[in-house]
């Protein structure tokens, strides 16, 4: 099964008040651990969207079999990100049966859970995380949803796909963890650091 990753890092983090993508965890950033993790699950072409600090993450250099797409029109949204960056990867492999959607600030998932949810395709064409209160990245789309999310606008994400299909979930709360305050950031480390 061929399945292709796009990591979605083009907000401008106005509630963390700096490029949150470049917080390193043990001297890796963000965005560059979440296309790790991606690529390490075997996804490939890994893509990641940049926006509103691309000139800063464009400074350091990207891991080894990640691409990137500057979006010029991610202050539109989410779903316009996300649509960019879909019809990008498709572009570069059209041969792709599934995309992974992931979100750059989401550091405790792992390989472990990405190869879990492909396990579950053959239950569902969609497969989302269950963060415990809610459901959400990542999420895996097979590719009878790749027009539905092509054709996203404004800041409605993959969610805008998901809620008209069948879906399958797969637990893990630490999904919630998602960076996008200092005082988040901080909990994050106090957790880390046991």
């Amino acid at each position: 099964m061929k399945i292709g990753a796009v990591v979605l890092a083009a907000g401008k983090a106005s509630r963390f008040g700096a490029p949150k993508q470049l917080l390193e965890i043990d001297g890796v950033s963000l965005i560059d651990r979440s296309c790790r993790t991606a690529l390490e699950a075997g996804c490939g072409p890994v893509l990641r969207v940049l926006g509103a600090h691309a000139e800063s993450i464009l400074e350091r250099p990207c891991p080894e079999g990640v691409e990137t797409l500057v979006h010029a029109g991610w202050e539109e949204g989410m779903g316009s990100s996300l649509a960019a960056g879909v019809s990008d990867l498709l572009e570069r492999a059209p041969e792709l049966e599934v995309v992974v959607v992931m979100l750059a600030d989401q550091p405790m998932v792992t390989v472990r859970l990405l190869e879990e949810m492909r396990g579950r395709l053959c239950e569902a064409s969609i497969v989302l995380c269950d963060h415990g209160e809610a459901t959400g990245p990542p999420a895996l789309f097979g590719a009878q949803h790749f027009a539905e999310l092509m054709a996203l606008r404004g800041d409605r994400g993959a969610k805008a796909v998901a809620v008209n299909h069948r879906t399958v979930t797969v637990p893990f709360t630490d999904a919630a963890w998602d960076i996008d305050s200092p005082e988040a950031w901080e909990r994050f480390l106090r957790r880390s650091r046991g």
